[in-house]
């Protein structure tokens, strides 16, 4: 997708076969992202796809950027952190209304990975190697 030449992947990520950036998290889960446009107040607000085994469990355009934001890696690692931080929510971490419009696939996944996943979308700890960086830029094997 060419609004993202330029832009470096983080380590681990590739472009998917949809032609955007794809975090392959662990052995079963991929997220997809890309900028889909611009709010009004210039924010990217980002489109997100989360899969288990190449099945969608999530999509979205709910998460942005903060305001005029440029396309960075930065900018794509903070909105990997805040997608998975909101998908891996569960009942009592916030209003149930957060949950109202999930399948009953979603609440599957989040019943059986949410919590495991969560250790990823930590801000200041790096859920593969232990370090003080966010997990989508850890380059450790």
């Amino acid at each position: 997708m060419a609004v993202l030449d330029g832009i470096a992947l983080p380590p681990r990520w590739h472009i998917t076969s949809r032609l955007v950036a794809g975090w392959p998290i662990d052995d079963q889960h991929l997220l997809e992202l890309w900028p889909y446009g611009r709010t009004d107040d210039a924010r990217f607000r980002w489109f997100y796809r989360l899969s288990r085994r190449n099945r969608t469990i999530f999509t979205g355009t709910d998460i942005t950027s903060p305001a005029r934001a440029l396309l960075t890696t930065d900018a794509l690692i903070s909105a990997a952190l805040a997608v998975l931080n909101v998908l891996t929510l569960q009942p009592g971490d916030t209003d149930a209304e957060h949950f109202a419009a999930d399948t009953r696939t979603q609440a599957d996944w989040r019943e059986r990975f949410a919590e495991p996943l969560s250790l990823y979308a930590l801000e200041d700890v790096c859920g593969y190697c232990g370090a003080d960086h966010p997990s989508p830029s850890c380059g450790k094997e």
